[in-house]
Parts: C-alpha cells; structure tokens; sequence
C-alpha cells in the first residue's frame, strides 16, 4: 500500500485510557488491516496511538469514528504532515 500513497498524515491520537497490552495490540492489527492505512503504534502502558494514513483515502474524523465504533474512548487528536 505504501507504493501508492499520495498524501501521507500523521495523526497521534491520544486515548481516555490506558489499554491493556493485548488489547493495544488488537487495536493496532485492526487499524493496520483498514484500507487507507499505512501504519499504527501503540505504545505499551501509554494513551498515545499514532496512525499514519492516506489523507486521500481517510481523515482523522475517520479515525476517532473507528475508534468510537470499537469502543476506545478519545480525548485528543494532534495531526501533523509526515
């Protein structure tokens, strides 16, 4: 996917809550499996996802409604241009 990315985003997305580890996990396999996509890191005993994506394909509004939909509860988004 990354070969056909034109508008690469950086989101770093800060959660209500810390996940537990399998959980943050879960959470990474599915966002990485969502087209538009390119990686997500969620780093272990932290709030903090970040998720880069095709801003072509997706926004950050497209983000926390995944994450609403999943149940993950947000309290910020912070968004800068990779």
């Amino acid at each position: 996917m990354l070969a056909s990315v034109r508008n690469l985003r950086t989101s770093e997305i800060e959660l209500r809550q810390r996940l537990p580890e399998l959980e943050g996990d879960w959470l990474v396999g599915r966002l990485r499996a969502k087209r538009g996509i390119a990686d997500a890191e969620y780093g272990s005993g932290a709030r903090r996802l970040v998720v880069e994506y095709d801003a072509d394909v997706l926004g950050s509004a497209d983000l926390i409604g995944f994450l609403d939909d999943w149940g993950i509860p947000v309290a910020a988004v912070h968004s800068a241009r990779a």
